[in-house]
């Protein structure tokens, strides 16, 4: 199997923030009042599969192999990381907290009640980002982080307030997910020098990085697929978006045999699906998510 590492830099528009991961996610409808903002945005996730039809791909950053902990420090050095969840499990809380409010958490719309626990916590271990990702370290229950943020100062209440307009009035377990809001990226970024939200790809989260300016990403992105043996590929789009046969076909037709060596994914039996044959023959369909062959 190939591992790979998918990643895009692209702007958003708070009032136009565009789609998510196919159906599967929505934003939450944003704050009226606010003004139009554009941010520089930097996604990233990963798949492992067998050829560049990429039709048994498991999609997610876990996928990639590379320690979103680790990329989050070399990306952002000498600053601080702070997990943050809105409805954390109080049987499954960091062992440090800087903020925590119990609450009631209404599900099944309204009809039944949880406790819950809002909490803000500092990342003292790289692998704490991992864990608190997928919620769980070696088959046991763990704090599940709705997302992070990278600064230089302790957290303070303004930012805590921000934090809950982002993520207070979601429904992460509805189809399709709401978990953030759009228009209260800006409000945070006030306060951080990077917001790392979570947006659901095909099994499991990739990770988006909002910034208000673009960071120099690539070097270090890179390096950090190279160090988990994983190819690194560009895309377009945000890779929860895209399709990577569309992405493995782009790259492998600007590869260059003599200088790079070879192309590190097989080809499949049928050339590369359909996909490749339409872009061959000059028809078809060209955005994201065209039917066809190809990755499913």
């Amino acid at each position: 199997m190939i591992r790979a590492f998918g990643f895009c830099n692209d702007t958003f528009d708070t009032h136009s923030p565009g789609r998510l991961c196919r159906g599967r996610e929505r934003w939450i409808e944003g704050l009226p009042d606010t003004s139009p903002t554009r941010l520089a945005r930097t996604v990233c996730s990963g798949a492992v599969f067998s050829d560049d039809s990429a039709r048994d791909a498991y999609r997610g950053f876990r996928y990639s192999g590379v320690g979103a902990g680790a990329l989050l420090r070399a990306l952002f050095p000498g600053t601080r990381i702070f997990g943050f969840c809105e409805s954390g499990d109080p049987r499954a809380l960091p062992p440090e907290l800087v903020v925590e409010e119990d609450h009631v958490r209404a599900i099944a719309g309204g009809l039944r009640s949880e406790p819950a626990v809002r909490w803000v916590a500092p990342v003292r271990n790289p692998e704490d980002v991992d864990t608190w990702i997928e919620g769980e370290k070696d088959g046991l229950a763990a704090p599940r982080a709705d997302g992070f943020v990278v600064l230089h100062t302790p957290i303070k209440p303004a930012l805590v307030e921000a934090l809950f307009h982002l993520v207070g009035y979601g429904d992460p377990e509805d189809r399709p997910a709401r978990r953030y809001c759009a228009a209260a990226i800006p409000q945070v970024l006030e306060h951080v020098k990077a917001l790392v939200l979570l947006h659901l790809d095909k099994h499991a989260p990739a990770i988006a990085i909002y910034t208000k300016e673009p960071i120099e990403s690539d070097g270090v992105l890179d390096m950090a697929a190279r160090g988990a043996q994983a190819f690194p590929v560009p895309f377009a789009i945000p890779p929860m978006l895209a399709r990577w046969d569309r992405a493995l076909y782009e790259l492998r037709m600007d590869w260059d045999p003599e200088q790079d060596g070879e192309f590190p994914v097989p080809p499949a039996d049928d050339a590369g699906g359909r996909w490749s044959n339409r872009r061959r023959g000059g028809g078809g369909r060209e955005e994201e998510g065209a039917q066809g062959g190809g990755e499913e």
